[in-house]
Order: structure tokens, then sequence, then C-alpha cells
């Protein structure tokens, strides 16, 4: 869709047709005031007067930050007979906000604010993520000393964590976010949420869901830590030395498949394929697909003879020098007791006898991927993991923490670094094994924090067994509403992991409470070990695990009652807990008493994080889901679609969008400018911002602001007693308002419900473009120079007090504090705050579709009319209007007398005068000055004709009409003068 300007989104500029004086509706926005006109009549009309400013520049934006907190606590002490939660998914309290953090507290505060005013105590919680690396890693930088203790390193992160909760606290509530802000707010990092984190962690341990086990991970050379899956990102451009290596064939293993002499047995080699060639060291296999059909290929230049798949046979022919020609084809299965050679290994180790390695089925080998066999090294990938527990191959770790090849590697190698030399090393090694070496690009997990490459590492971890969870946490899935529903999915894949590392190599987090034996390595922890700690951490922290010694969290006679040797046996476990547990556990604490929240509302991304932890936790320990809804919002890009980031320039502060200026029109942005942004944004996966938008919106604000400002003024000194007109007694045009306003709530309520708040936002637009329009051009008349005691003026006035009332509460969720301001000069003089109030009420008397049938037979008369006169005023002219029966009875309901200068068809069709004739009464001859316009209903095929006469009356001095007669004044406006005492009869 192209991006839009502001002129297509401005409503219809209202011309006051009184030269009296400009009316509020017309004002500009710098809100001038009108000059007198020396009109004698003009303080006898009754214009629109309020002090609702229209200008941006003198708009009342924001809250004052003990507003925010006193609404809550408010709602909060109510009698509310039911509650609403939304339970807040932590930030993480690393520094400054952006526009995603608006996003995700400006949509959850609509949330919030609507439900408030559908009668819910609103529970909200707002919280902080405080642990992890990236936080280790800020405090890390502020100290300028080269080593620090652990407890060093932990008080710093503290302090940087507790410097950005209270930054970014101070920018959610300038972003008018309701909640407690100085009471009820959570923090990872407090002792009590710590504790109740760790009593999840070991009710999962006590049912064999945690477990320690020797296997690869996502290890991250540039942090020193594993990773969980939510904690890598993938960079698509990622190119790897990806090589062709051969491997010698062990002679004696060929002669059950192939019929070779022994010159030739020596040159058979087996193919294989890798994009990690700094695993080759660690190989200790290669696996085959038993179904998969194999070649013999020799290269008639050298008389190399090589096995790989029949599917990599072309792609081999042009890799090889000269001529090739297949010898034999064999179907894997033929494998099974082949053995080959790593030459790496007598290179790391000369010293050593030669080994033969084995050839392995895999049901994971497929043809079209590589060269049809498969390296396999047990201690860098789960596949190859899992083959080498079947077959009882070495698992060893040849690379370190720091991703520096290990001393078992020989001097060769031994110090190299993957992704950094160790590749190069390894290929030089193999040069003569090597057939093709390419670049080779493609999508590689990256560290989300450092952004640098990771591995996978074969070590010793904590983990969660997903796999025992998966079924039960799908089944209550069944029952979870996602907004959008097309992103269910999302969740679905991400269950089906078979676990879950949640063990980091940090300081900087909770501890695992686990006890290691010196020699044995043994865990040691129980319920009475696990008890006292708990209760250590609630009081102390989990600092206390760094501060105390091994005898104070584990004293000698809790070990004498369970017989289990003395504290000094014993060491203390040095891993934390991933923060994805930290912050899943959350429901834990906030919501008490087995409480589950109605909503959880996050980014996308967040399927592979905090919907999915808190999920797995939640079903682990209370058996079901800790929500009922996922709403999912996407991420914030610039005007051209780029995703945001600081390298590029292009981030943006919503700070500076609140105080900041157009600079198309100098005015300011302010508050509603970025919840109209947010709200617009809706749910959709890229959220655009740029100036360019950001002046859409503010247009739109503009062009509302001053929609309240009519309505605020036409109201002024509203009777009560007006709303008890009985709706029997409103005018049809008026009762057609009641029907679209009926309409616009349902639809907005609806849109609300299902958090579709662009489409609120869509639905809002159209009201103000009808209402502008359709009703207050024609109704102008009515309201500004009848009698305030008229019916007609009362019937006015009776819609324009609901339509006030349904648009100022329809917007409230999304602009609070511009519905705040509205409130501020409601008619009624309202003392209370309007999030005191409740939800708008629809009188279902009000859904009318045959009154709106009727309107649209006048108004297709009145756009036929339009078509002819373009920019011409109809109020110059008188109208006949000849009708066939069918249509001429409809319009006989908006016109009973035959000509009448103040019928609803007549304020419809904004004539001086309308004259309403049967087709079947005669013909009606027009004179050459007349217009004749020849039209039909859509709907009915329903002809009809209008004759256009120059209107027989002068126009009047008060309302500007051509309704006058002889006199200065129309009848009505002489008749009203008269009845105020006015004029001298």
């Amino acid at each position: 869709m192209p991006l839009l300007t502001t002129k297509h989104l401005r409503l219809p500029w209202i011309k006051c047709h009184l030269s009296l004086q400009t009316c509020l509706y017309c004002d500009n926005v710098k809100d001038k005031k009108s000059k007198p006109t020396g009109n004698k009549y003009r303080d006898t009309v009754y214009l629109p007067k309020t002090d609702f400013v229209l200008s941006l520049k003198k708009a009342g934006d924001g809250f004052k930050k003990s507003e925010l907190s006193e609404l809550y606590k408010w709602q909060q002490n109510e009698n509310r007979n039911k509650q609403f939660i939304l339970h807040d998914g932590p930030p993480y309290a690393n520094g400054k906000l952006h526009v995603g953090h608006a996003i995700n507290k400006v949509l959850k505060d609509i949330i919030n604010r609507y439900n408030l005013l559908q009668g819910y105590r609103v529970h909200y919680v707002p919280g902080w993520d405080c642990h992890g690396l990236p936080i280790e890693l800020k405090a890390l930088k502020k100290s300028k000393k080269q080593t620090l203790s652990d407890q060093s390193i932990r008080a710093m992160s503290k302090t940087f964590a507790e410097e950005s909760i209270q930054v970014q606290k101070e920018g959610f509530q300038e972003y008018g976010v309701m909640a407690d802000w100085e009471g009820q707010c959570y923090r990872t990092m407090d002792p009590l949420y710590e504790a109740q984190q760790l009593d999840v962690f070991y009710a999962m341990y006590e049912k064999e869901l945690i477990y320690q086990g020797y296997m690869p991970v996502y290890w991250s050379p540039s942090s020193r830590t594993a990773l969980a899956e939510a904690e890598l990102e993938y960079d698509p451009g990622f190119v790897s030395k990806a090589v062709y290596v051969k491997f010698p064939v062990t002679a004696d293993t060929l002669e059950a498949c192939f019929s070779l002499n022994d010159a030739e047995k020596s040159q058979v080699f087996a193919l294989i394929w890798t994009t990690t060639p700094w695993t080759l060291p660690a190989n200790e296999a290669i696996c085959f697909g038993s179904d998969l059909t194999y070649c013999l290929v020799k290269n008639l230049c050298n008389d190399e003879l090589y096995i790989c798949g029949k599917e990599f046979v072309d792609q081999l022919h042009s890799i090889l020098p000269g001529e090739s020609k297949i010898i034999q084809e064999i179907k894997g299965s033929a494998f099974k007791d082949f053995k080959y050679i790593n030459p790496l290994k007598q290179l790391m180790d000369p010293s050593m006898d030669v080994q033969e390695l084995p050839f392995l089925e895999g049901d994971h080998v497929t043809a079209d991927v590589g060269t049809g066999l498969v390296h396999t090294a047990p201690a860098h990938g789960q596949e190859d993991f899992q083959k080498g527990m079947q077959y009882g191959l070495p698992v060893d770790t040849l690379v370190d923490e720091t991703g520096r090849y290990t001393s078992e590697t020989g001097p060769l190698l031994e110090g190299k670094r993957v992704h950094v030399d160790a590749e190069d090393t390894v290929i030089s090694l193999l040069k003569d094994h090597i057939i093709l070496q390419e670049s080779y690009k493609h999508s590689y997990p990256i560290d989300w924090r450092t952004k640098k490459p990771v591995i996978l590492r074969a070590c010793k971890q904590w983990f969660i067994d997903t796999s025992k969870l998966q079924q039960q946490a799908m089944e209550c899935m069944k029952d979870i509403k996602v907004y959008p529903e097309s992103l269910r999915q999302n969740m679905d894949a991400q269950l089906k992991r078979k676990y879950w590392c949640i063990s980091r190599q940090r300081v900087w987090g909770v501890p695992i409470p686990v006890f290691y034996h010196r020699d044995t390595e043994e865990v040691l922890i129980n319920r009475e070990i696990f008890d006292h700690v708990r209760d250590l951490i609630s009081k102390h922290s989990s600092n206390c695990w760094w501060n105390m010694s091994v005898e104070e969290l584990l004293p000698q006679e809790i070990l004498s009652r369970n017989g289990l040797g003395n504290s000094s046996d014993y060491r203390k476990g040095s891993d934390i807990i991933d923060i994805w547990f930290d912050s899943g556990t959350s429901w834990a604490s906030v919501l008490s008493d087995d409480k589950v929240a109605d909503v959880y509302l996050e980014g996308l991304d967040q399927f592979r994080g905090w919907f999915q932890s808190s999920l797995l936790t939640s079903v682990a320990y209370r058996g079901k889901a800790p929500f009922k809804k996922l709403v999912v919002h996407g991420f914030a890009v610039d005007e051209e679609g780029h995703k945001m980031a600081k390298s590029v320039g292009n981030v943006v502060d919503p700070g500076q969008i609140i105080n900041g200026h157009s600079k198309a029109t100098g005015i300011p942005y302010g508050l509603d400018v970025l919840r109209l942004w947010v709200a617009n944004s809706g749910l959709q996966t890229k959220v655009a911002i740029g100036t360019n938008i950001l002046d859409i919106h503010q247009e739109e604000l503009f062009q509302l602001r001053k929609m309240l400002r009519h309505l605020l003024g036409s109201l002024r000194g509203f009777d009560v007693n007006i709303l008890q007109t009985n709706y029997s007694d409103l005018l049809p045009q008026d009762q057609y308002l009641l029907s679209l306003l009926y309409s616009y709530g349902t639809q907005v309520t609806s849109m609300y419900e299902e958090y579709r708040f662009g489409r609120v936002l869509t639905l809002l637009q159209k009201f103000l473009s009808d209402l502008s329009k359709v009703y207050i051009t024609i109704s102008k008349d009515r309201l500004y120079c009848d009698s305030v005691q008229s019916p007609g003026h009362r019937s006015s006035l009776f819609v324009l007090y609901h339509t006030l009332e349904v648009l100022t509460k329809s917007i409230a969720p999304i602009l609070p504090s511009l519905a705040e301001e509205v409130y501020k000069f409601h008619p009624q003089k309202k003392t209370s705050p309007l999030f005191h109030t409740l939800w708008y009420h629809l009188n279902p008397n009000w859904n009318n579709p045959d009154i709106e049938k009727l309107m649209s037979t006048a108004f297709t008369i009145r756009d036929k009319m339009n078509e002819v006169l373009v920019s011409e005023p109809m109020g110059n002219y008188d109208a006949i209007v000849i009708a066939k029966s069918q249509l001429y009875s409809e319009l006989k309901k908006l016109q009973d007398a035959e000509t009448s200068m103040d019928s609803p068809l007549c304020e419809i069709l904004q004539t001086a005068s309308t004259t309403l004739k049967s087709s079947q009464s005669g013909e009606v001859t027009a004179d050459d000055k007349d217009i004749v316009i020849h039209g039909s209903h859509a709907d009915t095929q329903t002809e009809f004709t209008v004759i256009l006469t120059k209107a027989g009356g002068s126009k009047c001095d008060r309302c500007r009409r051509n309704t006058a007669q002889s006199n200065e004044l129309c009848q009505r406006c002489y008749d009203v003068l008269l009845r105020n005492s006015q004029l001298s009869p």
C-alpha cells in the first residue's frame, strides 16, 4: 500500500454558512478569535462555544506520574466482582528504551484501560528481567579493573540493573501506562522472587524433568557460556569454508562388495562434505543411508576410486580433473562393516597406532545435500552425539570454552581458534585429502547478544527434558486463543524440541543450587538441603551463594542426619540458571493463589522465549498454562521497511516523539501521536515508523480534536432533561445518526475484544467522516438557528450528547490523555475522571436498519444533485422532487407537507425549500432556466426527477438561508427572536 500523505486523511472542512462569525468547527489550527462582523443578529445564534482548545500546541498532553499510580490503586480498591489479569513480560533491564518498548507497553495499557472501563478490576504488575550476560557485560565495561571477583561483578551488575529500571520506569510513565509504579512491581533479582523461582526448579528436579547431562549444546565462545535456542539469532549471509574430503577406506573391508585388485583397493576413498572443517579432528565415524544408492567412481587421471551417493556423481564429475566414470552401483546397507582412516588422527598424535573408524547406518542421512556420506563428530552435533551414544563412540570435546583447540589435538592444532584460524589450519593439514574447497553462504546461528558465531560443543550442562512436557503443553495450547491466530504454529514448532539447556557459565544470576563431591563429582541435592538454601536466598538474595562458605550453605548437621560425610567433601556449583527460566517462572511470583492470566502480550520472538518458557514451567509445576490468551505484536522498522539498528542510525527514541515536533508543521507530536501510532500498528509483523507516518497521525489527531471541540461547543449549557427525550420523538436524520453511532460503537467494542486496535482507528476515521459530511453539514442550521426549546434543536442535542459520550470513550483506551481532557470540559461538569466511569451503553433501539435505508434513499437524491451542481450551494435553489409510487411513499416519511422549508427531506437536500410530488399526480413543467436532474435508486431501481429552480425567497440576515419573503428575516428566525423577546412584535 503506498504511503499516505496528510491530504488523504483530512476530514472535509465544514464551512459555516453563517457570516456572523466563524464557528468552532471551522476554526483553524492557530485558533484565532473571530473578528466581529457588525451583524446585529450575531449574538442571537446558538454557535458552539467551549474552552477546549483546538491547537495541538496548546493541548493538554500527558499525565502526572501520580495520576497513573492513583488510578491503578483506586480501581484495585473498588468493589468489582470480576478481575482482568494482564501479566507483564519483563523487559530487560539493560539500558534505555526504544520504540519496541513503546509498542509493547502502550498495547498493554490499551488493553488494561479498555477492561477497566468494562468494569473489571485490572491486575497488572510491571516487572523487569534483571539477570544475565548482557547486564553483566555492560557492568564490566564500566569497570576500569582487569580482574574482578564474582561478588564485585554481581554488585556492579545489580547497580546497573537498578539504574536501568529507574530510567525505564520513568519512560513507561511518560507513555501514560497505568500501574502502581512505586509499589506493585517485580524484579527477577528480588530475594523472594528468586526463592519462588527455585521452588519451581526443585519441584521439576524431583519430577525428574531437570537433569544433568553431557551432550553437545550451543556454545558461545564470545560469551563463554552455553546458550539455549531462544538465545540464538541466525545470520543469513554467513560464509563458511566448505570442503570435500576423501578418507581412505581400509582395503580388507572392501572385498565383500567390490571386485578390485590390490592396487585398486589402496586407492578407494569415502567422500564427505562439511561446512565445519574445524570439527574434523573430532571425527569418529562416517554415516550412510541404508536405502540410498551409492556409486564407486573412478577418476581416469589418477586412478583413484571414490564412494559417494548416486545423486552426487554428476557434481563429482565436474569437480574431478579429467574424465571419470561409474565402476559400480551398490546399496548403502553394504557398508555396515566398512572401515576408514581419518588422517588427522595420526597428525594429532604421531605415536598413536593407525585407527580404523566405522561406517554407521544413519536415518538422518539424505541424498539431497552433500555427498551421501556424513562426517560424524559426536562432540559437535546433535545427531552425531546420538549416534555416538548408540555405538559407544568417543565423545571428546577438543575445543575449550573460548573456542580454541585443547592440548589433546596436538601441537599442530593446539590454541587455534574456531572461526579465526582453526579452519585454515585443518585444511592445510589435510591438503592432500581435500578435492575441493569453496565458500558456502548459508544461515548460521549467532549469539543474540554478541552477534558472534556459536558452535556445538559437548559439555556437562543442566537440562529440562521438554520431551516429557510436550504432549501436555500442546494439549493446553488447544484451549489458548492466539492473536493473530495464524501465529499459533510458531508455538507448536517450538514445543517440538527435546530438551532445554538451562545452565549458564556466568555469575550474574540465580545459582543452580547443587553441590558436587570433590572426588566423584556426584551431584548432591535433596529436600532438606534445598529448603535450607532456599531459606537463605529468600532472606539474603542469591548473593549468599557467592558470599557464604560451603559450610554455611551445606551445614554439617544436615549432612550428618543424611549420612553424607563432611561439608569439606563438597564444592558448590558454579552455574547459574538461564534467564528464560528466570522470567518464565514469573507466574509463580505474580499470579498468586494459582491464578491464570487472561492475557500474555509480547513480541513475535517470544514464542521461542517467554511464551514458551512460561508455558513449560507452569505445565510442569501446576499442570496448566499460565495464560488464556496470547497476543503477539511485531517489530518496528523504518519507513523503508529496514530493521532498526544503532549501526544504521535509524533507531527511534519514543521520548523524542513525545517531546519532538513535526518538521512539516512545527507542531509538537506529544503522547497522543505516539499512542496513535502504536494502536494503528495493531498486531502487524512489521511496524513502520518515520516522520511521514507520524505527520499522518498528527493530522488524524487534529481532525479528531476538531470534532470533539465542535461537540463540546454545541453542547454548551446542556439541559440534562433533554436526555429524557423519547426515541420516537427524534427526527429521522437524528435517528439515523444514532443508528450509525450504534454500529460504530458495536464494532469498536468487538475490535477491542479482538485486540484489533488499528481497526478501531479505521472505524473512527470513517465515523468522523460520516459525522462531518453527513450529519453536521445538514443539521447545523437547525442546531444554530432554531429555538433552543424547539423539538428539532433538542433532538439534535440529544444525539450529539450521546455521540460525544461514545466517541470519547471509544478513544479513551488508546488516547486516555485526550479523553480525560474532553471530560474536563464536558458540559455536564463531570466531577470524576473518565476512567472512574464505565464503557458506553448503546440503546438497542438505536439500531435501526429501516431508517438507514430511508436515509440512503434521500442521500441518493442529494448526491445526484451534487453531481450536477458541483460546488454551487444547493441552498440557492428550491427543489421539486418527483418520484414514482414506492419511492414517493418512502420519501413521504421525511416530508408530510407537499412543500416545506424545514422538513427532514429539505434539511437533507439542503435546499431553500422542497416540494415532493408523485409521478402519478400529473406532469410538472420546467422552465428553460430550471435544472432538471434524472436518477434512480440503486437498490430499488426506482426512478426520480428533481427540478431545481432559483430560490423564491431572499437571504435571511440571521440564518443566511434564502427563505425570507419580504423582510430581512425569514419566518423561522422572526418567530425565534420574538419568542425570546429579542424583537418587538
